[in-house]
């Protein structure tokens, strides 16, 4: 009996604010029994599985449980429901955790060796239900007693105890709602999901979201690199904090689990250089830096020298040993050259996120021309330019001396900024979010008025003053209006996390604190939280998901995928027509542009939604509706209720964001272009007697199911030949064929065209 007190026991006690605890599992399945019952019956197997709730310092209380699990006899089919009823047991008890106890569960570490029997059967997502339905981190442990072969198994109690211990050291310390970025000490390659233990979700939750007529582009590239043994490396400036590292999480995962080889490598920071990249490129580059702000000769010093010993530190023992070398925006492109040198046939990508003023860039007389010739000095070795599809931000000297295509940034359906969230997740959040804004700001939210938010990093290109303002002349008009609301109407809440690389980020923080406390913003002052947020992507999308209306009101800007991901919520965006936003929205019917800067548009548009005049409609079929319910939260409570639905489709009705702004499309888009720059030919030899994962087909490249394997192995596709349907596939996309030399015009092409041909739906792949 354990000395802890039991899960089933119901607490007496109410906690005024919800606590977090983390849960720690481990199974034992006993053999089958020799004889069988007296009727002729399977007596099954006994099944032992413990739980261990942890409190962040140590196990408080534990519960080991026994069923029967009965398989003997039974198809594939059969095998999986009993696993299905064995894993809904358990969702159960962790269910009856968060509401009776008033506790919730941030994670559940599953230790090793978990049986066999629980492993690749068609169908059982256990660890994708438990972060997709019940919100929990879901991680896989090896214990440290594993080492003892040769001794007695420890108990199930043991197990699920060193399990969660070993666990909650990877969480997050300022949140529990999130895993740590870690980097490899040795070669500063990013360990994405805690390096592969943390199962946040399978290959078929990402098929499901997507349209066949994209994964089998998908599943065709991605069999086809492995075919060829390519090799991958993307570097970027940080971890964690930014579009772009939420970016290469995502595509990290998605690969990892299609086998692909591919590494993701971050320098070590120094403040002196990420001041030189933030202010001084960034901010020049955008034109938003004050006058007189620009490189000088130290500067370039520095950032040279930075480079050379975060080279010769982490990277010259193998990190520039792959096919293709992605460089991320400006911050690594001295590493460009030693590419070169060290490795003169690697292909290079500098994929550029930033919005370039390239009317300045294009002018010699201007620091930003200065700037981007010194650093185009770096970038014209590269063997293809990738900006973002607005031909404004490309200069003129990479139109005329490098290939140059254009392509949208994405985010994740899957991750924590877009999962649906149910009302145990949002009740928790919003405690979560009060406790910050009370801490940073001393405002508080009032849920019951509704919210305005604008999630954002603090960046002085993100267009906050003139959100601000907006929202004053908002409060105003509804002051002066004839039923003015008793409550004062919708608060604001201007939220982003911080970035080790981006020193902008605490000055313009504390500025809004300043700008609030002017006697001119007297009247909103304490209805404005403007907080800091830690890693947490989660607290994000919650957020953002119970907005009564997103804004996005930038005024230099690239893209910006909190714009697709407030469409995919279906919360109303204002958004500016700054960049590439616009090819984000559709005015009227899943938001609205207005004129960059405009502050006053703004603020009416607000008026006439609260007023009633204007609305959005986008169609909800009834899966979408809830007793004739259609906000957000109702919709999300409905799935995240139901452990069978399938993960929605990124596409699924005409005022939904293109398939070209989520991981998958984005996935497919580099492949094409790894492929292409390679000239890869389709294939030797097709194998047509090999199934494949194209369209609904459900066998991957081992000819196993796609649908299986979670527990504990990853989808692996292998080195394997490629079927001639798969053959015509990558026909299509023109592989094979080598990818336009120097001197594209500034016509030049949207990836997303290049991968979907003749699919591509009407309005997509353009460029502004």
């Amino acid at each position: 009996m354990s000395p802890h007190r039991q899960l089933s026991i119901s607490s007496k006690r109410h906690p005024t604010q919800i606590q977090d605890t983390f849960l720690g599992l481990g199974l034992s399945l006993g053999p089958q029994p020799a004889e069988r019952n007296k009727d002729g019956s399977d007596p099954g197997r006994e099944l032992e599985y413990s739980a261990v709730l942890h409190d962040g310092t140590g196990v408080v209380e534990s519960e080991t449980f026994h069923t029967r699990y009965y398989t003997e006899g039974k198809d594939d089919e059969g095998r999986a429901e009993e696993n299905k009823r064995i894993g809904r047991e358990v969702l159960g008890l962790i269910r009856s955790i968060q509401t009776d106890k008033g506790m919730n569960v941030r994670m559940v570490a599953v230790a090793e060796p978990v049986p066999p029997e629980f492993k690749g059967h068609e169908g059982i997502q256990f660890f994708s239900t438990l972060w997709l339905h019940v919100d929990v981190i879901p991680i896989l442990i090896n214990p440290s007693t594993s080492i003892f072969t040769k001794l007695p198994a420890p108990s199930t109690a043991a197990s699920a105890t060193a399990a969660i211990s070993a666990g909650v050291k990877h969480l997050h310390p300022a949140t529990h709602s999130a895993t740590t970025a870690d980097v490899d000490d040795k070669e500063h390659s990013v360990l994405v999901d805690c390096n592969g233990q943390v199962k946040l979700c399978s290959i078929l939750q990402y098929q499901q979201s997507s349209s066949p007529a994209l994964w089998k582009r998908f599943t065709a590239l991605a069999d086809h690199l492995n075919e060829n043994n390519v090799s991958i490396a993307f570097f970027s400036a940080t971890p964690q904090g930014g579009g772009v590292a939420l970016m290469r999480h995502a595509l990290l995962r998605l690969w990892k689990m299609v086998g692909l080889k591919v590494k993701w490598y971050v320098p070590e920071g120094h403040p002196t250089v990420f001041d030189i990249t933030k202010r001084k490129f960034h901010n020049v580059l955008q034109g938003v830096a004050p006058k007189g702000v620009e490189l000088t000769d130290e500067d370039k010093k520095w950032f040279e020298l930075w480079t050379e010993q975060n080279y010769e530190s982490f990277w010259s023992n193998g990190a520039l040993d792959a096919s293709v070398i992605v460089i991320d925006d400006p911050q690594l492109t001295a590493l460009i050259p030693i590419i070169r040198k060290y490795r003169p046939d690697a292909k290079i990508i500098f994929r550029s996120h930033i919005q370039i003023q390239s009317d300045l860039t294009d002018d010699p007389s201007t620091p930003q021309a200065r700037t981007w010739n010194y650093l185009f000095d770096f970038i014209k070795d590269v063997d293809l330019f990738l900006a973002h599809p607005v031909k404004f931000f490309v200069p003129r000297n990479v139109l005329e001396n490098l290939p140059v295509l254009y392509m949208a940034p994405s985010t994740d359906p899957l991750d924590g900024l877009n999962k649906p969230y149910g009302r145990a997740s949002v009740r928790y959040f919003r405690q979560y979010f009060n406790q910050l804004s009370g801490q940073q700001c001393g405002v508080k939210i009032d849920w019951d008025r509704g919210y305005i938010c604008q999630i954002a990093r603090f960046d002085p290109s993100k267009g906050i003053d003139d959100l601000l303002a907006a929202y004053l002349q908002f409060r105003k008009k509804l002051e002066n209006s004839d039923k003015p609301p008793v409550d004062g109407g919708p608060q604001l809440i201007i939220m982003g996390h911080g970035s080790v690389d981006d020193p902008d980020g605490s000055v313009i923080y504390e500025k809004l604190h300043d700008t609030l406390g002017t006697k001119e913003y007297s009247l909103v002052k304490d209805d404005v939280a403007v907080v800091r947020a830690p890693p947490s992507d989660s607290i994000l999308g919650c957020i953002l998901q119970g907005a009564w209306v997103a804004t996005q009101l930038s005024t230099r800007e690239g893209f910006e995928v909190k714009v697709t991901e407030a469409v995919n919520k279906r919360v109303p965006i204002i958004a500016s027509d700054a960049g590439g936003i616009p090819l984000q929205v559709k005015h009227g019917k899943n938001g609205w542009i207005v004129p960059t800067g405009d502050v006053h548009a703004v603020a009416n548009l607000l008026f006439d939604i609260y007023t009633g005049k204007a609305q959005v409609h986008r169609d909800l079929s009834s899966n979408r509706e809830i007793d004739g319910k259609t906000d957000p939260n109702s919709i999300a409570q409905s799935w995240v209720g139901d452990f069978d639905r399938e993960a929605q489709k990124v596409h699924d009705e005409e005022g939904a964001t293109s398939e070209d702004f989520w991981t998958v499309g984005n996935a497919t888009r580099w492949m094409l272009l790894f492929d292409r720059l390679l000239e890869l030919p389709p294939a030797q030899n097709a194998n047509a007697d090999r199934s494949n994962l194209n369209g609904d087909s459900k066998a991957n490249a081992n000819g196993e199911s796609a649908k299986a394997k979670e527990i504990g192995d990853e989808e692996q596709y292998g080195k394997v030949k490629i079927t001639t349907e798969q053959i015509s596939v990558l026909q299509s996309m023109d592989v094979g064929k080598k990818l336009n030399g120097k001197g594209v015009d500034v016509n030049g092409t949207n990836v997303w065209k290049m991968v979907m041909g003749d699919d591509l739906l009407e309005g997509e792949g353009d460029l502004i």
